[in-house]
């Protein structure tokens, strides 16, 4: 693994647990302590987290915020480009579609703004970066649901935001996970983003599962969403097969996005 990569695994998990040790971290990406040292020197002189006693925690405040989406949207980035692009082509003119705050969902976004024969769409989004990410979109209406914004993601949740969503009809849901497996469906670790998306599931005609292959297997605290509950899912060619068998058995559509090169 290069050096890059691994810190950038390395902020996520800070992001995700708040601070970690350089023995944890060290176990956990099977290289020395001297070089996750380096690891965190690097990053604190970026300002990316602050060194503590035996380890690290993240920066606070804005800072936090930024890199914290930045963070996660640079893992797997590659991947995440392809399924949001797999998942713009599912979108047509007229279409009334929710985006949640994941980084695959922001992909989504970016894709739209290069499918130009889009139309009259409407994206209801619970994620202030995707919002952004829509502001160039043109022909393309943005609903921001309002709530609680959660600091570390940018997401929108809460009963205000739950209201909002009652209300409107939605087509399609493209909504990321923290884990997905067969028995649990797609899962995820904030309770109140799992209530969300729970009422998103109940106002959606289809619910499109967009993760990538590294999310395959994980569990995270509680699912939103069982297998039979998902009408379609895109994700990308690192994905184990008999899964994609499985959930094609269980009557998932499943569209692989993969190298354009390839």
């Amino acid at each position: 693994m290069l050096a890059n990569e691994r810190q950038q695994q390395i902020m996520a998990r800070l992001l995700a647990q708040e601070s970690a040790s350089v023995a944890e971290l060290s176990e956990a990406f099977g290289v020395s302590s001297v070089t996750i040292r380096n690891d965190l020197n690097q990053l604190a002189d970026q300002g990316r987290v602050m060194r503590i006693h035996g380890g690290a925690r993240i920066a606070n405040g804005r800072t936090r915020q930024e890199y914290s989406f930045a963070t996660r949207q640079g893992i797997n980035a590659i991947r995440k480009e392809r399924i949001g692009k797999v998942a713009a082509t599912l979108i047509n003119p007229m279409d009334s579609i929710l985006l949640d705050a994941s980084t695959t969902a922001a992909a989504v976004a970016q894709a739209l703004k290069q499918t130009p024969i889009l139309s009259e769409v409407t994206v209801v989004t619970t994620g202030l970066w995707t919002a952004l990410e829509l502001l160039e979109v043109p022909n393309v209406s943005t609903i921001l649901a309002g709530g609680y914004v959660r600091s570390t993601t940018g997401s929108v949740t809460g009963s205000i935001a739950t209201q909002v969503l009652q209300s409107l009809n939605i087509q399609k849901a493209f909504l990321g996970a923290w884990g997905l497996n067969l028995e649990e469906g797609l899962t995820d670790t904030h309770l109140l983003e799992v209530g969300l998306k729970k009422a998103v599931i109940e106002r959606a005609q289809q619910v499109i599962a967009i993760v990538d292959g590294s999310k395959f297997g994980r569990l995270g605290l509680a699912s939103f969403a069982a297998i039979d509950q998902i009408s379609c899912l895109i994700t990308d060619d690192s994905a184990p097969e008999e899964m994609l068998c499985a959930l094609r058995r269980a009557g998932v559509d499943v569209y692989v996005a993969k190298d354009e090169q390839q």
